[in-house]
């Protein structure tokens, strides 16, 4: 099966193939965290009723992400958590999820290798900035008010809808024996409990906002579908607000649709060499909607949006100026991996 790229034309696909509508999916037009919207902008992809999330009083809302702990994290994912370290900066309390049972069931990884991967990744947030007591990073093992809702949710939802939950790029996967071609049982486990992390937060607080790629979109809703069947006989509250914050991808090395913890060869990792670095940041095209640096320049929150319109055009040169950049660039990337815990 072929790759599905993350074009302009992959999220106009995303809105009609769903039934969503520019009200449902929007570009960012208020302020979140002190970033204007075009910074905003720049950051993310679009919000889904984000501005439902900021009617909340700014003590009853929260931000959440999670990574599946299936290996070391690349530089995608560490602009996930920067992003996070960036909101948590600008007020917003914050939440990671650290998915070591995600990755033990959904991607069979030996249990002992998912927990002490989760301990490295807490690490690592902390280096990088994350605020653990004005926030909360967690492992899913051992936290029982999810687990305990992942159960209860279970009579809410269908088999047709973990079918309707699979990545877009789930074949590609399949493909190569990454992942199980149909949503097992211990796939299925695996999704509920990533619904279940986002309920959880909504029995303490009025608005959640979930942060994940737009690949995931589907994981939110099938989250809203879950939360829209609850009713009198649940013991969890459903009266809250979940959204979402979508990111872009940054497109793979290799031809590769996207960063992929999953596939070698396609990412910048914390284990890439520094001198390895600086090549495969220098090797992109000089196209900015096929430049895995280009867009890795839009995901890390180092440029503001004024900023990344300069080097927007900068990369279309490719001259002096880009090649500058570059090198800067690949610097930084460089002092981000040396955080990690070896």
């Amino acid at each position: 099966m072929s790759a599905v790229l993350f074009s302009e034309s992959y999220y106009r696909q995303v809105l009609a193939e769903f039934g969503y509508t520019s009200f449902d999916l929007q570009r960012f037009d208020f302020t979140l965290a002190g970033l204007d919207s075009d910074s905003l902008n720049a950051r993310y992809l679009c919000h889904h009723h984000g501005e439902q999330y900021l009617r909340a009083a700014l003590e009853r809302r929260i931000v959440t992400t999670g990574f599946g702990m299936s290996g070391p994290p690349h530089l995608a994912t560490v602009s996930h958590i920067l992003k996070m370290i960036e909101l948590q900066r600008g007020g917003e309390r914050c939440q990671i999820v650290l998915g070591d049972l995600d990755a033990y069931n959904g991607k069979a990884k030996p249990y002992t290798e998912v927990r002490e991967l989760a301990e490295r990744f807490r690490e690592y947030s902390l280096r990088l900035g994350f605020d653990a007591e004005a926030g909360i990073v967690r492992s899913q093992e051992g936290y029982l008010p999810a687990l305990e809702a992942m159960y209860l949710l279970g009579r809410y939802v269908e088999q047709t809808d973990f079918d309707a939950a699979e990545e877009d790029n789930h074949g590609y996967y399949v493909d190569r024996g990454l992942v199980d071609p149909t949503m097992t049982f211990r796939r299925a486990l695996s999704l509920s409990l990533m619904a279940a992390d986002f309920l959880t937060l909504g029995q303490d607080y009025d608005a959640v906002l979930v942060m994940l790629g737009v690949d995931e979109h589907r994981y939110v809703r099938f989250a809203q579908q879950a939360r829209g069947r609850m009713d009198e006989h649940v013991p969890l509250r459903s009266d809250f607000v979940l959204t979402a914050a979508y990111t872009r991808m940054v497109r793979g090395f290799g031809g590769h649709p996207k960063f992929s913890k999953s596939i070698p060869g396609s990412a910048l990792d914390v284990t890439t060499p520094p001198k390895d670095v600086h090549r495969l940041l220098a090797a992109e095209p000089s196209i900015p909607e096929e430049s895995a640096t280009y867009q890795l320049m839009c995901q890390l929150p180092r440029y503001d949006a004024d900023t990344l319109l300069d080097l927007h055009k900068h990369c279309m040169d490719g001259g002096p100026a880009w090649r500058r950049a570059v090198v800067e660039f690949a610097d930084y990337v460089i002092e981000l991996i040396s955080l990690w815990p070896r």
